[in-house]
């Protein structure tokens, strides 16, 4: 029995089909799944915590489980480190009308659910490497 070394017809469509679909890119990001508190007795503890930050769409998308024995009006400080290098850290009032976190404002003792996007100024973007 011979084999032919001549690609069938349907081998060589398939093969340019394949050459014509569009390579993959990635997503540059920065995730986070761990919420560290800054002082032992917190007060507050996260049963799951996910942010991520996409510069490519200026947003800063979480969803985060808690429970805390807070009760009152707080504020919480947010540091991006990325690669060693702390990019930013700034105090964020949850009351403030351009972030609308309803289920921080103000802090209530149990359970807290948050999942929310935040738009980041270009300017906020530009510090991280």
């Amino acid at each position: 029995m011979r084999h032919s070394t001549l690609l069938s017809p349907f081998t060589f469509l398939l093969a340019s089909l394949i050459a014509f679909l569009p390579s993959s890119s990635a997503t540059r990001l920065i995730e986070s799944s761990s919420l560290n508190p800054c002082q032992a007795n917190s007060s507050f503890s996260a049963s799951l915590f996910n942010v991520v930050f996409t510069p490519d769409n200026n947003t800063l998308s979480f969803n985060i489980v808690g429970v805390s024995s807070i009760s009152g009006n707080v504020t919480a400080e947010l540091l991006v480190i990325a690669y060693g290098y702390t990019a930013l850290r700034e105090t964020l009032d949850p009351c403030s009308a351009s972030l609308n976190l309803g289920g921080l404002c103000p802090m209530n003792t149990g359970q807290i659910n948050i999942q929310s996007n935040i738009n980041i100024p270009s300017s906020v973007i530009n510090q991280v490497p």
